[in-house]
């Protein structure tokens, strides 16, 4: 456990985990967490052995957004360059090595939707809830949740749920595209946490190569460009043990159906 304000962290095995701790503000994102926030993501960046990294909150809120209080103390200049920060944070998770999970228990509303957006998966329980509602309040998103959520759910229905503000529940939200897997609240924690392992499990060469090829991906890179890459990739794996193990559990197990 790595002691913070704003965050409780800890890496488990070949797993780091962030959890937005602020409960009074229903984890509100302060310049304070942002500090930590960077701190955090940079540590498990250089540590070569996460393979995953899970963001997650609380029952009642994954994240509200921003604090609107502390911010409403800044001027137009000095909110810009705030917004354009934690949009800065979220690039970064965006394009970690590492596998990103955002788990939500419970609201993630505003920014904490945009969170959401950057992750490579969110699990969500039965009872949580999703929206972006900044237009609500009169703004647009501020941390590049925006194109992030046109890139992951498609621009007509992101457009959709950028308008209306509409608040979806964890079912609506996987119907649309911006969840992979409901679990019940009862057992939500012991399901993130199977699936985390699942994940980190595989070989960081196979992880790796197909973050990347998803990243080139949407970016338009064409399927001609990219497997030359899956080519290099699959023969620099192809000596390890990992593979040489696989390969003699799969040709015993077939040798052992033949007799």
């Amino acid at each position: 456990m790595f002691k913070m304000q704003t965050l409780l962290t800890s890496k488990q095995d070949d797993i780091g985990w962030i959890r937005f701790h602020r409960p009074t503000v229903r984890n509100a994102v302060n310049l304070q967490m942002m500090d930590e926030l960077e701190q955090i993501i940079e540590r498990f960046a250089d540590d070569e052995e996460i393979g995953v990294i899970v963001f997650s909150g609380d029952e009642r809120a994954f994240v509200s957004g921003g604090d609107l209080e502390e911010f409403h103390q800044l001027t137009g200049r000095e909110i810009y360059l705030v917004m354009k920060r934690m949009g800065q944070i979220l690039e970064r998770i965006y394009q970690l090595d590492a596998i990103t999970i955002a788990a939500v228990e419970g609201a993630a509303v505003g920014g904490g939707c945009e969170i959401v957006a950057g992750c490579d998966f969110c699990l969500a329980s039965d009872q949580a809830k999703f929206g972006m509602i900044q237009v609500t309040l009169g703004i647009t998103t501020g941390w590049g949740g925006a194109s992030r959520l046109f890139r992951k759910i498609g621009t007509s229905r992101g457009l959709e749920l950028l308008l209306t503000g509409e608040i979806l529940t964890s079912v609506q939200a996987k119907e649309y595209g911006l969840i992979n897997h409901i679990f019940p609240h009862e057992r939500f924690t012991e399901e993130v946490a199977a699936f985390a392992k699942r994940l980190a499990s595989v070989p960081a060469k196979v992880r790796k190569t197909y973050k990347q090829i998803a990243r080139q991906v949407e970016k338009g890179v064409s399927s001609s460009a990219l497997y030359p890459l899956e080519a290099k990739s699959c023969s620099e794996c192809w000596g390890t043990e990992e593979h040489r193990r696989a390969v003699e559990s799969f040709l015993n197990r077939t040798r052992g159906n033949r007799s």
